[in-house]
């Protein structure tokens, strides 16, 4: 959410919101190793008041099957190209072979021009990316586009789709929100079905009421209009914003409506789901509101929509006398259409104009909602940074609870970094973008962050089990990636008893687990000799008993240490 000066032209201004109540807050947990900050992510050419990050996502090259996101793309909003000044672009970032995140593409349109704003929307399925440019002029001016890019298996990404509104209309934005998912989500490695928020589109006269287009993928990997998704009958007004923000999960689509009037209620704010049906047709199948929301809330500025639950942000939310604080709620589907508000999640340490719920993710058990104008310490620092921006995890347990874990943010604090300004969850790793982050001396360049959501600490100790093995805090002799102390507790790594891994004892030379390295080790060796693969007794892993393994014995003679 841009609180500050924001490049896309759009009258959607937050204001001070009404009071809220406060009903079903997720439970807080303060014990847990808050999410830990893998990589940090810049433009190499990147300059003053780009906003890298002012859009962000991640993904898995395998699609929803992958574990773990392996690609990412970031929005570059005011990337000036040339001559041609805020035309925008988006980088492209992969996870290679050392668990390094690295640039592997920068996106830009084919057609781009200045003042487009390409980039400030990104969305990202396995190796299908989309692009909007809100500002886009066609036949109209700002009537807005976006742009498909697919992904070869050689990683060369390819632009092959520019998608526009079958009626365009002047500074109708479409491109403001952008999402892609597939119709065999669970199995899919390309995206098929794409969908763009258009947030100020005229519908039947109605300024600002706002749609959203919905595109098909055909077998031969064309893109077509298949649907406009709008707002009808008496529930139309003018100023809803419907597309402000979109998501998708197979064949359900959510649009959120920051500025949906709920009867004499206004900006209170609503999120539409659509379903699709096998041959194509789109059909609303619910209308989702805060059990408790109020004037000005916003809900719907943010939402995300995966498999049997959604998340809809409501920035501007205010607790008693503390403006914009900010919440998120979570709604679940029961039966075949029906949902269900299940939660309502804050920031257990928010305060005014926090703006808590400014961008929202989800996936399987874990939500994710960030505070872009929270004001705080960075990570594991003491000093204390206005607008520096944070993030909240929430882990559901059982059917309804959903807890707070601590609250995160980047490693390097700074003022107005604005870190939160857009999230994306995949598996348990994150990215969040911080469009405001200033980089050797160029204001608002911009950055963003790539966390491990849920480290794992088997040992209890208020550690990610990384760092323990890192630091030298607890060996990993066998190198799996578990401190050895986590290994011999769970036991069935220790068949001996003596406090020793016993991998670790037989690399080491001790292949009958005696405790001694003497003439039966030796044995081994010698029986074994020339043998390919062996169970035991290739000491130095290079799959052959060979003299290299008789030396590293001879060394060892005597007593295990």
């Amino acid at each position: 959410m841009q609180t500050r000066g924001t490049p896309i032209i759009s009258e959607f201004v937050l204001i001070p919101a009404a009071l809220a109540a406060t009903l079903a807050f997720a439970q807080s947990h303060a014990g847990a190793i808050p999410p830990v900050q893998k990589a940090k992510l810049t433009a190499s050419d990147g300059a003053a008041v780009d906003q890298f990050g002012y859009s962000s996502a991640v993904s898995n090259l395998l699609g929803i099957a992958g574990a773990s996101p392996d690609i990412a793309i970031v929005g570059i909003v005011n990337d000036d190209i040339g001559a041609a000044v805020s035309r925008g672009s988006a980088n492209i970032y992969k996870l290679n072979a050392s668990g390094a995140w690295v640039f592997e593409a920068k996106l830009q349109a084919s057609d781009g021009l200045a003042n487009d704003f390409f980039g400030a929307s990104v969305a990202i399925f396995g190796d299908t990316a989309m692009v909007g440019a809100p500002n886009d002029d066609g036949t109209f001016v700002n009537q807005g586009s976006a742009y498909i890019f697919k992904r070869s298996s050689a990683g060369v990404w390819t632009q092959s789709a520019k998608v526009i509104a079958s009626t365009p209309a002047t500074s109708a934005l479409l491109g403001f929100s952008v999402a892609l998912t597939s119709t065999s989500v669970a199995t899919a490695t390309s995206a098929d079905l794409a969908i763009a928020g258009a947030v100020q589109d005229t519908i039947n006269t109605l300024a600002a009421q706002g749609s959203a287009y919905v595109y098909k993928r055909a077998t031969a990997g064309t893109w077509s209009q298949e649907a406009k998704l709008v707002v009808t009958g008496t529930d139309a007004q003018a100023n809803e914003y419907f597309g402000q923000s979109v998501s998708m999960y197979g064949d359900r689509a959510l649009v959120g409506t920051p500025g949906d009037d709920i009867g004499a209620v206004v900006d209170r704010g609503s999120g539409y789901v659509f379903k699709r049906s096998t041959a194509g047709v789109w059909t609303q199948e619910a209308k989702v509101v805060a059990s408790d929301g109020a004037a000005a809330d916003y809900f719907g500025f943010s939402c995300c929509l995966f498999n049997n639950h959604l998340i809809m942000g409501a920035p501007n939310d205010d607790f008693s006398t503390v403006a914009d604080r900010g919440s998120a709620y979570i709604f679940q589907l029961s039966g075949t259409s029906t949902w269900t508000q299940e939660a309502k999640i804050v920031a257990s340490d928010g305060i005014a104009s926090d703006f808590f719920g400014s961008s929202v993710a989800l996936q399987g058990n874990l939500a994710l909602a960030t505070a872009p104008n929270d004001d705080g310490p960075a990570q594991g620092g003491g000093t204390s940074f206005t607008n520096l921006g944070s993030a909240y995890l929430f882990v559901q347990s059982g059917t309804a609870t959903w807890t707070q874990e601590p609250r995160f943010t980047c490693a390097d604090g700074q003022a107005e970094k604005y870190f939160g300004d857009s999230v994306g969850i995949f598996g348990d790793s994150a990215i969040v973008g911080a469009d405001g982050d200033d980089i050797s001396g160029m204001q608002d360049r911009g950055s963003a962050y790539i966390f491990l959501l849920t480290p794992a600490d088997c040992n209890n100790n208020g550690i990610p089990d990384s760092d323990d093995i890192s630091s030298g805090i607890s060996p990993d002799c066998n190198l799996n990636a578990i401190p050895d102390s986590c290994d011999l507790a769970a036991g069935g790594f220790d068949t001996d008893s003596d406090g020793r891994i016993d991998s670790c004892e037989r690399d080491y030379g001790d292949f009958d687990l005696s405790g001694v390295i003497d003439g039966l080790d030796l044995a081994y060796i010698l029986s074994g000799w020339g043998q390919t693969n062996p169970p035991i007794g290739d000491v130095d892993h290079n799959g052959l008993i060979d003299g290299a393994d008789l030396t590293a014995v001879l060394s060892r003679w005597g007593n295990v240490p």
